[in-house]
């Protein structure tokens, strides 16, 4: 059955600001990730109207209420998955950035390894992708599906869209900014495709333009 699954990153969170690490440290979002949070809402309603959907989230604080700004919005409940979750980091988690690479030098400056965890008690890449595929390969309905997830796993699920193998991923990434909109979608005449990534159109504007220039690259 054709789907439409559409992705969204979290707000800026406080470990963005904290220069912390992402994974699996849980931080709630700052305000201005609450107020990204609540344009994307506001986007998602004008574009899905009246149409039933699913919001599904990852349970991390970052997440979570992120997709509750979005599930209110769109008069959905909202679904907790942990297979959403970002990167199991293990014990870089709650770290900062520089006491975690004065712990492992030179650990966050590549890929993860796709067969060995990174840092202690982490996952590793290939687990990170087959979690996401578990959740993307799962049976979907009818109805329109909104993913609330972080960037690393993003880049997981659209790679999985598209078939790319695990270890392709471990070489390529796909942009995420705070609450950027993917839309992911079956075809009967293409099959999978693309039809946006990354849309941050709604963090233009008379206000926007505020927290477009807040956008945050990395730290998951």
């Amino acid at each position: 059955m054709p789907r439409t699954i559409i992705l969204v990153r979290h707000g800026e969170s406080e470990h963005h600001v904290r220069r912390l690490t992402g994974g699996w440290t849980d931080t709630p979002l700052t305000p201005r990730g609450h107020q990204q949070a609540r344009l994307c809402a506001a986007r998602l309603r004008h574009e899905l109207g009246g149409t039933p959907v699913r919001v599904i989230s990852s349970d991390l604080k970052r997440a979570s209420q992120t997709a509750q700004a979005i599930a209110e919005a769109l008069d959905a409940p909202l679904e907790l998955d942990v297979r959403l979750r970002e990167h199991n980091n293990g014990e870089a988690a709650n770290l900062s950035l520089e006491e975690a690479q004065a712990r492992w030098p030179g650990s966050f400056s590549g890929g993860l390894p796709l067969d060995a965890p990174p840092w202690p008690g982490a996952e590793s890449g290939r687990a990170f992708f087959e979690r996401c595929a578990a959740f993307l390969n799962e049976a979907f309905d009818e109805r329109p599906a909104v993913a609330v997830t972080h960037g690393g796993s993003l880049t997981r699920l659209v790679g999985c869209w598209l078939n790319l193998p695990a270890e392709q991923l471990a070489e390529v990434g796909f942009e995420a900014h705070p609450t950027g909109i993917t839309v992911l979608r079956d075809t009967h005449y293409m099959g999978r495709t693309i039809e946006r990534l990354n849309d941050v159109a709604h963090l233009t504007g008379e206000h926007g333009r505020v927290m477009l220039g807040a956008i945050v690259s990395g730290h998951w």
